[in-house]
């Protein structure tokens, strides 16, 4: 070994054999961290299934005889109001044209459901006094999500100008509400550790861990080669 090769740091083409250990070591502890994200997640995917939430099969239970109004109970509309609110409640992760036909949908709800006099209203300007009756005719109460759902329910009604559902509305509103109510799951997602869902406790939390006590390992596996190979730090 020259002079000049003595002294050359490379850790793709390592010369002495410290360095060509320390770069197995580290690209071992990479290959750990790399499996540990990326295998998670591949295996996260492999073993999901999609599953429907129970809004979701409400929605579809009266979504056949609310679409054309003909034997649509009131029951029927209230759960298909319900569900519908459930939906707009996840308004962050909504997009702007996902949230007009749901808006839409809600407001024709609602207008199908008032007096006479409140229609005129709903088709001209919504107010509290439709939004009122909006609230009792979709049987909400004061207690769990009912609270939340009536606090959505001003923000959501907006003029209806027809009496029947859009066609476009028809078409798109069992798209949107599949879309926001089926998700991914397993015994990966089921499971609960610490109090979280297993893959947020492993992606949040667990990983974090495991890179700290990679580091860790690393710091006492150098200090061990160190001395297996008589390299003195200069002081």
């Amino acid at each position: 070994m020259t002079e000049h090769e003595q002294y050359e740091v490379n850790f793709f083409r390592p010369i002495s054999s410290h360095a060509k250990d320390n770069k197995k070591l580290i690209s071992t502890l990479a290959l750990i961290w790399a499996i540990a994200v990326f295998g998670f997640h591949f295996l996260l995917i492999y073993v999901t299934t999609p599953t429907p939430e129970e809004t979701l099969t409400e929605f579809e239970s009266v979504w056949p005889q609310v679409a054309t109004d003909s034997s649509a109970t009131i029951e029927m509309k209230q759960t298909f109001a319900k569900s519908l609110l459930m939906v707009l409640g996840k308004n962050i992760a909504l997009k702007d044209d996902h949230k007009k036909v749901l808006k839409e949908s809600l407001s024709w709800t609602a207008f199908s459901m008032q007096s006479d006099s409140l229609k005129n209203i709903i088709q001209s300007d919504p107010n509290e006094e439709t939004t009122n009756a909006a609230v009792l005719n979709f049987g909400l109460s004061d207690e769990g999500f009912d609270k939340i759902m009536i606090d959505l329910i001003p923000n959501s009604l907006v003029k209806v100008e027809n009496n029947l559902l859009s066609e476009n509305v028809k078409t798109e509103l069992p798209n949107v509400m599949n879309l926001y109510l089926v998700h991914n799951q397993s015994f990966l997602t089921d499971f609960k550790f610490l109090g979280f869902p297993f893959h947020y406790w492993y992606t949040a939390q667990f990983l974090l861990i495991l890179f700290v006590l990679l580091c860790l390992f690393y710091a006492v596996s150098i200090d061990k080669m160190n001395k297996k190979h008589d390299f003195v730090e200069e002081t």
